[in-house]
């Protein structure tokens, strides 16, 4: 990391140190501690640590690009759940995020609009994802209207706020393999009776029957 430009240091050190306690305990002096340069160091890159997590937030969204999400949505049969997997990793990177998501977003307005414009995005997402496997008849067709919209905002939530429930429990392991679980028992009701009678592995441990899925952790 000493190889890369300063503000790249900055910007890797403060979300490794926000990861291990919380955005809201580290100060800027902590993090020109951690690198070992001065305060003025780090604020003539960033005046503030508003625009810390502004240029966080952006770098955020542009690893969430690279992984390129919707890109994924042609999954291999019995791999529906792959996707739901790399956002998790992608939430690991930057879990403090997620755990304190409400007061970053009411502390930083700003912050806040993009991240509800990025919120929308992801739930298109998965909306997408759930009508393109009715159309291919892993999913049965839409039992009423707008019930495959309120299972993706959903899984959504699932999956956005799985560290602060692990946090809120008091688990300290992030617990990949229940999360996936949790997702697939939601989309469980709705599979097709002849995708149920497959009964195929779509994560390693975790069945269309709905078997119990190991924990994931050594993945994180």
């Amino acid at each position: 990391m000493d190889n890369l430009p300063l503000k790249k240091q900055i910007i890797r050190k403060a979300i490794e140190l926000f990861n291990q306690r919380g955005f809201f305990d580290i100060r800027i002096r902590d993090i020109s501690t951690a690198l070992d340069v001065s305060v003025g160091s780090v604020t003539y890159h960033f005046r503030s640590k508003e625009s810390l997590m502004d240029s966080i937030y952006r770098y955020m969204l542009k690893t969430l690009e690279e992984l390129d999400i919707s890109g994924r949505l042609f999954q291999k049969r019995g791999e529906e759940l792959e996707v739901a997997r790399v956002y998790l990793g992608y939430m690991q990177q930057f879990r403090f995020f997620f755990q304190d998501t409400l007061d970053i977003i009411r502390t930083y307005p700003e912050i806040g609009r993009r991240h509800r414009q990025q919120v929308l995005e992801e739930v298109n997402i998965i909306k997408n994802i759930l009508y393109l496997h009715a159309g291919k008849g892993t999913l049965v067709q839409e039992p009423l209207g707008g019930v495959y919209d309120s299972l993706a905002e959903m899984i959504w939530q699932t999956l956005h706020f799985w560290f602060a429930r692990q946090t809120i429990l008091g688990e300290t392991d992030p617990g990949w393999g229940d999360a996936l679980r949790a997702i697939g028992h939601l989309v469980y009701p709705y599979l097709s009776e002849e995708r149920k009678a497959e009964n195929l592995e779509i994560m390693p441990g975790i069945r269309l029957a709905g078997q119990q899925a190991p924990n994931l952790s050594n993945n994180s």
